[in-house]
């Protein structure tokens, strides 16, 4: 028995399967039951082996599709997050541009309305020199008038106090 323990410790997996089935051949033709009943053990234990494996391996790679769809699902919620915090960005940077624009805006009319005004004062203090010199002038002719009614008038008296 202690020769079985040894060959039942052979390789598993397909050459374990074909060794059991080369021992269970060997032992039908021989009529060892005991290495027929071995080679069985061997190629079911094989079988199970690589039934174990391959479970084993649908199951690794169950939860590696899980564990790729958990991180799609949390690339897709940042991405969904990123996009929010970039729309938010943009919408702020807009608003931004819009107020410059009207501040903009705002500030050209309101150096448009200064320009205005300081035209209309020019023009109001153009007006009024010219209505101060018109006066002037209409003064200097009064004056001259005067002048010469006064002169007029001192002729006439002195030519009256010679007659």
């Amino acid at each position: 028995m202690n020769q079985g323990a040894s060959r039942e410790t052979t390789s598993g997996g397909i050459t374990g399967r074909f060794v059991g089935r080369v021992k269970e051949a060997l032992g039908d033709i021989k009529g060892d039951d005991q290495l027929a009943r071995e080679g069985r053990l061997q190629s079911e234990k094989s079988k199970a082996s690589a039934e174990a494996t391959k479970a084993a391996a649908d199951a690794d790679l169950a939860r590696r599709e899980a564990e790729l769809k958990e991180e799609r699902t949390q690339v897709e919620q940042e991405n969904a997050e990123l996009q929010a915090d970039v729309t938010e960005r943009d919408r702020a940077e807009a608003a931004d541009r819009q107020r410059v624009a009207e501040e903009a805006k705002a500030e050209r009319q309101s150096a448009e309305e200064i320009a205005e005004a300081e035209r209309e004062r020019e023009h109001k203090v153009a007006v009024a020199e010219q209505e101060e010199r018109q006066a002037d002038a209409v003064e200097r002719e009064g004056e001259a008038r005067a002048e010469l009614l006064e002169r007029e008038a001192e002729a006439e008296e002195r030519a009256e106090e010679n007659r």
